[in-house]
């Protein structure tokens, strides 16, 4: 008679068990589910953050060329890299206002990210 009891308290035991696992497995995957959330979300904005620091750079960069070198008309170049190269995803455009004293430049980098269009503009000054 003493084994009948204890048979039905290994399936009793058992069973719960197996709710245990099964709760501990749809948590696991809940979790997971949101930890895979927020590493997509931050890898776009890390990929922004990176394209929006090349942008300035290459905008920059542009201003000091032309502050250098004395142009006097706007200008622009499409599909560059961040290193001014083609073949990259940034457009630069440039505009030169001449006055009295000196002209006012305006350099814009735009690209297309995550279906929005992106711009980042210097502006600066050069005396004639």
């Amino acid at each position: 008679m003493n084994t009948q009891p204890r048979r039905r308290s290994r399936s009793r035991q058992a069973a719960f068990t197996m709710i245990e696992v099964m709760v501990a497995v749809l948590l696991t995957a809940i979790a997971t589910t949101g930890i895979v959330g927020l590493y997509v979300v931050n890898t776009r904005a890390s990929g922004f953050s990176r394209h929006t620091s090349e942008a300035a750079v290459l905008a920059q960069d542009q201003m000091e060329r032309l502050r250098t070198n004395g142009v006097t008309i706007g200008g622009s170049t499409l599909g560059v890299d961040e290193s001014g190269k083609p073949g990259g995803i940034f457009d630069v455009a440039y505009t030169i206002t001449p006055t009295v004293n000196y002209s006012d430049i305006s350099v814009t980098v735009t690209w297309t990210e995550d279906g929005a269009n992106r711009t980042v503009t210097v502006l600066g000054r050069r005396s004639l």
